[in-house]
């Protein structure tokens, strides 16, 4: 049986836009609002790209097929997290590698009965789909859990781990149940300007976890007021919501480390004139030391882990 683009849109979590390119499907983490902003010259620094990257998108839904197949065309190519997971039951069973097959089919054998199935797709590329296979029949999955939109740069996006599901987002989501947004872009920083509310996505709770982008540049980029601006106008747009602050995770890249600590402060004294903000040390959420990074930078898969368990239980034990 081959799934229509409007079947696939059904069993995909994680978007709100989609389009079909010469009958590939394509999701989207953004607007089509956003995408549109994002294509205009005076804007456009490579984000409009990494605003395609597949990232916390994800194809979840319960079928007796013993095969799945699809071809894929990927806009990338990358060392880490530039794969598709399967997940049998909660449980990963097998990872398909893109490397630089930029163009090719993906092919998993299933266990027999039925089973829940979750795809994971690449953090680090853009990937369309197109003859979506299943020899069986198949049910899709309702959401669960509350709606949480998640905006941060390229440890969000999906960038350090080893593959596409264990980014610290990926692994939160199957933690809490919860219904994420990634909304996560390599080299993303505090953009007041940019922020709008996301049409198709009313979030019950907001994360915001930026701020490493940048810190070496306090010369040229205005840190403090810029931190300060994009949580005012944050919080001028969702009032009413509770948002998740998290600070920078431990760097070892151009670490400076006075620097690195004024602008986790600058952080906290921004979201420290709202009552709706609650701050989360990111320096708590990880082990500060080199073996969790993967570059000097982006959390590696154990560091990944490590955030995802470590925010699960802080967001637990401040009943966020």
């Amino acid at each position: 049986m081959r799934l229509t683009g409007k079947t696939l849109k059904r069993l995909t979590k994680g978007a709100v836009y989609f389009e079909e390119n010469k009958g590939y499907f394509v999701p989207y983490r953004y607007s089509k609002e956003q995408i549109d902003y994002m294509a205009r010259p005076e804007y456009d620094w490579g984000w409009r790209m990494y605003a395609g990257f597949t990232g916390g998108i994800r194809l979840e839904f319960k079928t007796d097929s013993e095969n799945i197949s699809f071809d894929y065309r990927a806009s990338h190519s990358h060392e880490r997290g530039n794969t598709v997971d399967l997940y049998i039951n909660g449980v990963l069973t097998s990872i398909y590698k893109i490397e630089d097959r930029l163009k090719g089919k993906v092919e998993f054998t299933l266990p027999a009965g039925k089973k829940l199935v979750t795809l994971y797709l690449p953090g680090e590329s853009k990937l369309e789909i197109k003859n979506f296979t299943l020899d069986g029949g198949y049910e899709a999955v309702k959401d669960k859990g509350q709606r949480v939109l998640v905006i941060g740069d390229s440890i969000t996006q999906g960038a350090g781990p080893d593959f596409a599901s264990a980014s610290y987002l990926n692994s939160l989501q199957r933690k809490t149940g919860y219904t994420i947004l990634d909304q996560g872009i390599g080299g993303y920083r505090f953009e007041a300007k940019d922020l709008m509310k996301v049409t198709g996505f009313e979030p019950d709770k907001i994360i915001a976890f930026l701020g490493t982008n940048y810190y070496e540049c306090v010369d040229t980029y205005d840190y403090e007021r810029a931190a300060f601006d994009f949580y005012k106008r944050l919080s001028e747009i969702y009032p009413n919501t509770k948002i998740l602050a998290i600070t920078p995770i431990f760097r070892t890249r151009d670490l400076d480390v006075e620097r690195f600590s004024w602008c986790i402060n600058k952080i906290k004294d921004a979201c420290a004139l709202y009552p709706n903000i609650t701050v989360a040390d990111g320096l708590d959420l990880m082990p500060n030391v080199a073996e969790c990074l993967a570059d000097g930078v982006h959390p590696n898969t154990y560091g990944s882990e490590m955030i995802a368990q470590n925010l699960f239980k802080f967001i637990k034990d401040n009943k966020l």
